[in-house]
């Protein structure tokens, strides 16, 4: 029997060149085993999920995936997701919220209020406390109920930052 080792979880980063908040969820993930990929660089293959930074609209051709939207930026307007794919954002980016809405897919909110998916409860020392409000479903099918969370980082990042590569690790099934 063929198995496909290639086939693992594909998160695309949509943002501005340059972003911050795509520099730091980046170094995020690749603390926690995954690879990188960009028009600019191409680290290992060897991890368990792959990150790819997109700066424009992009022909997806992915039965599913993770989007996370890490500006407010329009440029992404049109853009089409796969629909097996599972978006992320702040809970204050429109642009995001309406991309998600025309591709019918389901959004989990990053922010500071209750009626987030996932919020940051507290921040002591680079260990972030990250509350996950609701449950989900993870990429394998596995429910993840309401929890706090603690990740140890080697630097302090924005709370998006965090919140996303916290959730992003949830439905990757690598609760921190």
């Amino acid at each position: 029997a063929h198995t496909n080792q290639w086939v693992k979880t594909v998160v695309i980063l949509f943002a501005e060149r340059k972003s911050k908040t795509e520099k730091e969820i980046i170094e995020i993930l690749t603390l926690f085993g995954a690879s990188y990929i960009s028009d600019k660089t191409v680290c290992s293959t060897e991890g368990s999920f792959t990150v790819v930074s997109e700066y424009k609209r992009v022909d997806l051709k992915l039965n599913n995936g993770i989007a996370v939207i890490c500006d407010t930026t329009d440029k992404f307007k049109n853009q089409k997701l796969p629909s097996g794919t599972i978006g992320i954002c702040e809970d204050n980016n429109i642009n995001a919220l309406n991309l998600f809405l025309e591709n019918h897919t389901p959004v989990i909110s990053c922010g500071m209020s209750g009626k987030n998916t996932i919020t940051l409860s507290s921040l002591e020392n680079n260990i972030p406390l990250i509350t996950l409000q609701r449950r989900i479903t993870d990429l394998k099918g596995k429910v993840i109920e309401p929890a706090e969370f603690k990740i140890a980082l080697k630097d302090y990042y924005s709370p998006f930052s965090v919140m996303a590569s916290v959730t992003i690790l949830l439905l990757e099934g690598r609760i921190p």
